[in-house]
């Protein structure tokens, strides 16, 4: 009979989101082994036990927020407007996760380790973030508002693209440890409105031929 497990799902899931707490407060420099455990009250040994390494930490927490992407966007309540609805999953759903999540947001898309990427709980989790969104692309599609020139791919690529760009210059505007305080004095006032418009002439160009 196996030894039962001391260190279950629940766990890590604890750890996970004491850790994505530590780094958005303080940013991922503040993150050790001993710092997420001690937050955590549980031992280093049960890091190591479930992670394998800090690294191994930093790999989770990339899936973790995948996760967290995909939940915001796919839970999103569908109106009889799908571009509208693309558009919120754009500022609710990812522009929620960056803000909310900066340092968690940059370790996810910007910082993500070459190994990581092929690791199938990963690569999984990655899929399960773009599979919602190409969900509310599909809607516009299905009311005859992307010209058959264009693939589903190239419009979820370039309305993603969109988001990250505008999450990375937002979050740059930020104070520390959020960002570096760029744009100071010329930032826009309204960030959600920002976002709004710009996505909104994104998918109204989704309807022109190439």
């Amino acid at each position: 009979m196996g030894r039962p497990k001391i260190h279950d799902d629940a766990t890590a899931e604890h750890l996970l989101t004491v850790a994505a707490d530590l780094m958005d407060a303080q940013g991922q420099a503040a993150l050790s082994v001993r710092r997420v455990a001690d937050a955590a009250h549980t031992s280093h040994r049960a890091v190591y036990a479930l992670f394998g390494s800090m690294q191994g930490l930093l790999d989770a927490l990339a899936t973790f927020g995948y996760r967290d992407l995909a939940t915001r966007v796919g839970e999103l309540t569908p109106t009889d407007d799908p571009v509208a609805d693309l558009v919120r999953a754009g500022v609710v759903g990812f522009r929620g996760f960056a803000t909310s999540r900066p340092a968690l947001f940059r370790l996810t898309f910007d910082e993500i380790s070459p190994a990581a990427l092929q690791q199938d709980r990963v690569v999984e989790a990655a899929i399960a973030s773009y599979d919602a969104l190409a969900a509310w692309v599909a809607r516009v599609r299905d009311a005859g508002l992307i010209h058959p020139s264009r693939s589903d791919a190239d419009c979820i690529f370039a309305f993603h693209a969109t988001c990250q760009g505008l999450a990375g210059c937002e979050l740059a505007a930020q104070p520390p440890p959020a960002g570096p305080g760029f744009w100071r004095g010329v930032a826009p006032s309204d960030f959600d409105a920002v976002w709004g418009d710009t996505l909104r002439s994104v998918v109204s160009g989704f309807a022109m031929p190439r």
